[in-house]
């Protein structure tokens, strides 16, 4: 095994030397079509990162655009926004590029929140939240009902003139729910005659088919909504950080206004490759929702209950607080999600390999038997 990883990096090594950067990334794509990797202990599955990319046309991608690493990336992102605007049927005037998801949360805190307050349901992804507080905003949070769902007529009796801001994942982080499509579409053109309505489809990608849908039609019909994609989940490419905005004109100007710094060439050429790769990202789809089935019929099997998942994670009850489900995960070298308050006896796992999946499952069932 090791062998062969020096085999790959003298290959690469010499690719380099030779200019010979596109064969290369094609033969390298080629090598991870992709065949999972050997377990690497501890298993990671507490960070709803994609075990099976980048697919091989992102990896081909990445190879063949180090030769413009010496380059800042406009033409890259300009190849990418237009891929984006054909596959939206949004203008490109109407999207905005990030480093990841992450970024464009700044960012829409930083041009919508500074003395505003936002609302949010909870627990979810609190990346936006939490950095509209540092910068002196107040969130306001709203918990989730009894089945892990947002509340949407609670979220409209907090959303006052005060709101600068209101935001909601769907699919939702950490729970996994979803929000019936028209009744989302609904709530947010309501919601948008008061204040910018943010939805966070990171893992759209991942529902099950007619479980929700995407608001992107909202911003196409000029609602003050604005609706964020990512590259981190289905694409695989959390560590390179590409992500995207869909906004009307106005509101993406202002949002491009607040960028600080520009995504880099790599995960550029990457996300616009991983865009056309229709085969890897149904492949992936596919494996990752067969094994989300896996988990949450182990949690069947095992009397534990979860909310319905829609994600590329599954948000369940071990039996026992988290620190100490956490603990026991640990002992067996398996990582799963951090606590969420207020709900400190659920526990978040993030979808791994086959191999990794069943591990888990094995080691689920020890802990909870035991």
């Amino acid at each position: 095994m090791q062998g062969r990883g020096i085999e790959r990096r003298q290959l690469l090594s010499l690719a380099l030397a030779a200019g010979a950067l596109p064969a290369a990334g094609e033969a390298l794509a080629r090598k991870a079509q992709r065949t999972p990797m050997s377990l690497r202990y501890p298993l990671r599955l507490s960070a709803n990162e994609n075990p099976w990319g980048p697919g091989p046309q992102a990896r081909a991608a990445i190879v063949a655009a180090t030769d413009e690493g010496c380059r800042y990336g406009f033409d890259f992102q300009q190849r990418l926004v237009e891929a984006v605007a054909a596959k939206e049927q949004v203008d490109k005037g109407q999207i905005v590029v990030g480093s990841g998801s992450g970024e464009l949360l700044h960012m829409l805190a930083f041009g919508w929140c500074e003395r505003g307050q936002v609302v949010c349901a909870w627990p979810t992804f609190n990346q936006l939240m939490g950095f509209a507080e540092r910068i002196g905003s107040e969130t306001k949070r709203v918990p989730l009902d009894a089945e892990l769902r947002h509340d949407l007529p609670a979220l409209a009796a907090a959303t006052t003139p005060n709101t600068s801001l209101l935001y909601l994942c769907n699919p939702n982080n950490p729970s996994g729910t979803v929000i019936d499509g028209p009744r989302l579409r609904a709530f947010c053109a309501e919601m948008a005659q008061r204040t910018l309505v943010v939805v966070d489809e990171a893992y759209l990608d991942l529902v099950d088919a007619g479980a929700t849908e995407s608001m992107v039609d909202l911003v196409r019909s000029g609602a003050n909504v604005v609706v964020l994609r990512t590259f981190s989940k289905i694409h695989g490419l959390a560590g390179l950080r590409v992500g995207y905005a869909l906004a009307r004109p106005d509101v993406a100007a202002k949002l491009r206004r607040q960028q600080l710094a520009t995504p880099n060439v790599l995960g550029l050429a990457a996300a616009t490759a991983s865009l056309g790769d229709a085969e890897f990202l149904a492949r992936t789809r596919a494996a990752l929702i067969a094994d989300r089935r896996r988990i949450t019929a182990a949690c069947d099997e095992l009397g534990l209950r979860y909310a319905p998942p829609q994600g590329n994670f599954v948000f369940f009850k071990p039996g026992m607080p988290v620190d100490a489900f956490r603990g026991k995960m640990k002992e067996k070298q398996i990582e799963v999600g951090r606590p969420f308050e207020p709900l400190l006896d659920w526990c978040r796992v993030s979808v791994g390999t086959t191999e990794e999946t069943s591990v888990f499952i094995e080691a689920l069932r020890g802990v909870v038997r035991a």
